[in-house]
């Protein structure tokens, strides 16, 4: 009886491991950032909080329409950090961790000329 018992329980747990879903993390400041016309916003978040996940994935959408995904640029024991350029204003941020995603850091410069 405890043979089965035991087996139960690991069936269990097992199954709810594998139900449970991962919780994206989503931007939870710093929306509506954007620079003046002809200048473009270095944008660099931090997820903290991610318990060790591997290097995960940010997608930041901008007001002129822009999409970025982008791999972090730096995985840390429990942060990971993303760098964003764009010239549009922030419209939404979010990741495929779980933790908290703040924007750490935002700057405007001059849009480089080919």
């Amino acid at each position: 009886m405890r043979k089965y018992l035991a087996v139960a329980c690991l069936t269990t747990l097992a199954t709810v491991a594998i139900a449970t879903p991962v919780v994206a993390a989503d931007l939870s400041n710093g929306s509506g950032q954007s620079c003046p016309e002809g200048s473009v916003g270095t944008y660099h978040f931090v997820n903290n909080q991610t318990g060790r996940a591997a290097a995960g994935t940010l997608t930041a959408t901008f007001s002129d329409g822009t999409v970025w995904v982008v791999g972090a640029s730096q995985v840390n024991r429990n942060t990971q950090h993303f760098i964003v350029e764009s010239e549009g204003a922030l419209v939404s941020a979010s990741t495929d961790l779980a933790g908290r995603l703040v924007l750490s850091d935002f700057s405007c410069g001059d849009v480089k000329k080919d």
